[in-house]
């Protein structure tokens, strides 16, 4: 394809995106999540318990995997996307097998995936704080909504966390947007970022989609250096590509797991420092923007 061709493409996609966007920008989440100020006040009096529980349900992770996958030479979780996660019960007994494993082992074996990983180790932060009434609705709003973590940073700033936009280098969103579209021009992967429409609705409206902007600017312009401030949160909610992915993630590190790996995959979940323009930087896979959600009274 010739480069007068592709900037073509570019633009007649950019317009056709705008469109869209401006459709549907009278739309909201579905449904409603709301929390009243005593429920506030009682999450926020526990909230060290919750990010702890949190951060640790993280690196219990990381370290299961890292101890089974030596053991095993395969992760105890598995893709929940994947190829081995479509398979009937029988049939993942026996790639266990071909792999010279018992297939009895398949009753350690338990799936993940990005907003899993995310659900599961908040979900625990609350259940340590005694606060399972007030996770259940922020869950069941997040699933209401297809499991989109925009969504789960949505009812967590309700409950007084705040969101930040997050972008290392606004000078490449042309760019970026450019490079996913001409990819995936009809977008079949939901992938694109939508960098230089999400960065002018931020500007314009301090809004993100359905999210409203607490904060867009701490995170902005960063390039590689990484404010030393966002790396002294215990327990943060990254979002990426308006949702496409999720991330938690403690004191500057990355914590994911990945829907679509292997069973025998070292990194089904894995962990890198939060820095999207660094080599072996985080999120892995090319996210250049999106939101955090960060707990209240870590300065932002």
């Amino acid at each position: 394809m010739t480069t007068q061709m592709s900037t073509k493409l570019f633009h007649k996609n950019v317009f056709l995106a705008s469109l869209l966007l401006l459709a549907t920008a009278a739309f909201s989440f579905e449904g409603e999540v709301s929390f009243s100020s005593e429920e506030i006040r009682r999450h926020q009096e526990s909230l060290n318990l919750v990010i702890e529980e949190a951060a640790d349900c993280l690196q219990r992770d990381l370290d299961h995997h890292a101890r089974f996958y030596q053991q095993y030479r395969i992760s105890p979780f598995y893709g929940d996307r994947s190829e081995f996660a479509k398979m009937t019960p029988a049939q993942k007994r026996q790639v266990l097998r071909s792999l010279g494993l018992q297939p009895q082992l398949l009753s350690q074996l338990q799936p993940t995936s990005c907003v899993g990983i995310t659900l599961k180790c908040l979900g625990s932060g609350f259940a340590k704080a005694g606060q399972q009434d007030l996770w259940a609705k922020a869950r069941a709003f997040t699933v209401l909504n297809n499991v989109d973590g925009t969504a789960l940073q949505f009812a967590l700033q309700k409950l007084g966390w705040k969101v930040l936009y997050w972008n290392p280098d606004t000078r490449f969103n042309e760019r970026w947007d450019f490079n996913e579209q001409s990819k995936d021009p009809q977008n079949t992967q939901r992938f694109w970022g939508y960098h230089s429409y999400r960065w002018a609705t931020v500007r314009s409206r301090k809004l993100y989609m359905y999210n409203p902007v607490d904060d867009a600017t701490s995170l902005v312009n960063f390039d590689r250096r990484v404010p030393q401030r966002f790396q002294a949160i215990p327990f943060w909610v990254g979002t990426a590509h308006t949702g496409y992915h999720v991330f938690a993630g403690t004191f500057g590190r990355v914590v994911e797991g990945h829907s679509t790996r292997a069973i025998n995959d070292p990194q089904t979940v894995e962990t890198s420092f939060f820095n999207p323009l660094e080599v072996g930087g985080g999120p892995r896979g090319q996210y250049f923007s999106g939101l955090m959600a960060v707990p209240p009274y870590y300065g932002y």
